[in-house]
Parts: C-alpha cells; sequence; structure tokens
C-alpha cells in the first residue's frame, strides 16, 4: 500500500528519506520523486507498506506531526490516491485523517439515546469516537442504521475489521454492518461556464493558474465566481502539468503543493487517452482566502 509524502526538503537524499520513514511498522521501500531534468528531488516521494493497517498507522503517526524542515512545516502524508478506493477506504476520509462509519443491523424502534450510547462504547475501544448519529423514525425511535465518526482513520477500519458482521448490539436481530460511508454524491453535472480567469503560472514553466467559475455572474471588481463567494469554496485550474505523467503522482504532487496554501478538498486532474495526464488539472480548495 502507498503512502504519500509530501512537504520534503528538495535536496533530500534518497538515503534520508528511507531513513526518515524506517521506524514505520511494515515498511517495504521508499520511492524519491526526482525531476527527469535535473536530478533533484521534486519535495515529496512514496513509501510503500505491507498492509493498509501498516500505510493508515504512518499516517497516524507522522502527518502533521513530523517536520524536516522548518520552512516547510509539518509533513503532509496520505494514503496515496487509487489506493483507498482499492482498500475500499473513501479519498477524502485520507485527507482529513478522520472517518465516518456507516452501521446498520440496529434494532429498529429501540431508544436513541440507548443506541447512541451503545455504539459509543463499542466503537470506542478502537480508538477515538468524535459522534454518533443514529437515524430515527417517525415515531422518535431507532430507524435501525446509524453514522459513527471517529478521530482517526486507522481507528475507524480496525473498528469495521472487528466489528462487521460479527457483533450485535442488544436487541438486534443480526450482526452489525459496519463500513465507510459513501461520500455525498454531487448535485450532478454543472454547466460549463463561458470564460476562465487566467492568473500568470506561479509554478513550473508554462503552467497557468485560474479561478474557475461555478456561476455565469462574475463580480468584476474582484474576478472571482459568484457562487465562489457564496459557498466560499473555491475551484483552480491548474496547466502546464506534465502530459503522461502518472495521474496518481500528479494528484498528490498538486495536493502536497497546495495544501501549503490551505484546505484542499478534491484534485482531479483530467487524463488523456492513455490514461496518463492531460497536462491540466482542477483543484479545489475549502476557501476562497486560501
Amino acid at each position: 500500500v502507498k503512502v504519500f509524502v509530501g512537504r520534503l526538503p528538495r535536496d533530500i537524499t534518497e538515503d534520508d528519506f528511507s531513513a526518515l520513514m524506517g521506524s514505520q511498522l511494515g515498511l517495504v521501500e521508499t520511492i524519491l520523486l526526482k525531476d527527469k531534468a535535473t536530478g533533484r528531488g521534486k519535495g515529496c516521494g512514496f513509501a510503500k507498506f505491507a498492509t493498509i493497517d501498516q500505510a493508515l498507522g504512518c499516517v497516524e503517526a507522522m502527518n502533521g506531526a513530523v517536520t524536516v524542515s522548518d520552512t516547510l512545516g509539518p509533513l503532509q502524508v496520505s494514503v496515496a490516491s487509487g489506493e483507498a478506493a482499492k482498500h475500499g477506504v473513501p479519498q477524502e476520509t485520507m485527507a482529513t485523517g478522520q472517518a465516518k462509519l456507516f452501521v446498520g443491523g440496529l434494532p429498529k424502534g429501540a431508544d436513541l439515546a440507548a443506541v447512541t450510547d451503545e455504539l459509543n462504547a463499542v466503537f470506542s475501544g478502537y480508538g477515538e469516537v468524535t459522534e454518533v448519529y443514529v437515524m430515527k423514525d417517525k415515531n422518535g425511535g431507532c430507524k435501525g442504521a446509524a453514522f459513527v465518526k471517529m478521530a482517526s482513520t486507522a481507528s475507524a477500519n480496525a473498528a469495521m475489521q472487528a466489528l462487521h458482521e460479527q457483533h450485535t448490539v442488544t436487541n438486534g436481530v443480526s450482526a452489525l454492518e459496519v463500513k465507510f460511508a459513501a461520500a455525498r454524491a454531487d448535485n450532478g453535472p454543472q454547466a460549463q461556464p463561458p470564460q476562465m480567469f487566467q492568473q500568470p503560472a506561479a509554478h513550473g514553466a508554462g503552467g497557468g493558474m485560474g479561478l474557475w467559475p461555478e456561476a455565469h455572474h462574475v463580480p468584476a471588481k474582484y474576478g472571482v465566481p459568484q457562487q465562489t463567494m457564496a459557498t466560499s469554496q473555491a475551484k483552480l485550474f491548474v496547466g502546464g502539468l506534465p502530459r503522461g505523467e502518472d495521474l496518481a503522482v500528479v494528484t498528490d504532487e498538486l495536493s502536497a503543493l497546495f495544501s501549503g496554501y490551505g484546505e484542499v478538498t478534491e484534485v482531479f486532474v483530467m487524463k488523456d487517452k492513455s490514461g496518463g495526464s492531460k497536462g491540466a488539472a482542477f483543484v479545489k480548495m475549502a476557501s476562497t482566502a486560501s
């Protein structure tokens, strides 16, 4: 299972990177990404682990907690793009560190407070529980399902492995169904806007970045999409990316680069007919200011 490591100094050596990751249980291999033209490091790399649990343990131990360069700040460590889906874990879960689990097989009509307390107690055995939400029926009782949010992906994965189809709560008629909650679907495709506001390239030769309007009316005074102003989120177009490059590598590098300016909620790299990078991407950030 590959783990992405960002915010590395560009002059870090392969031996130094290997030593940095060497203390993590289950490490199989380290790969330092280098610029093909100069041979210098790109400021990021990958670490391969034997199991998903060991990869998640590395993320939990190192993300935002280990600093190699005071200038760059704490390392950004996350399960690599594509690996999450392969192991049934939502990618956005990997990015935030927290994880939401869907729990089915609860007794229908049961008292909400009683079910909430029992779920809290059961799941707390595997890590910190930050929220329990029990769905209620028309009569105010349990609808038979709930969501449990845990402070770390590793804890959520451990709970899922131990409880799914193996544990029955009080008055339950079947064993619990425990799985990672699916991400909310978008409200359908958005209309293509008539124009894009280009800004000078800030990273990489020939590149370009700009706010991508998600509504047709754009406040001319600020050059910021109206919908972006309303939602506070913003989508950026990024051009000048290497064509044909592996999508996961480009995705992770963009995530690391833009995370230095604020929370990144989504990275979408356009792909060519061969499945590689088409040379452009969209990066969605949590705030317009970022």
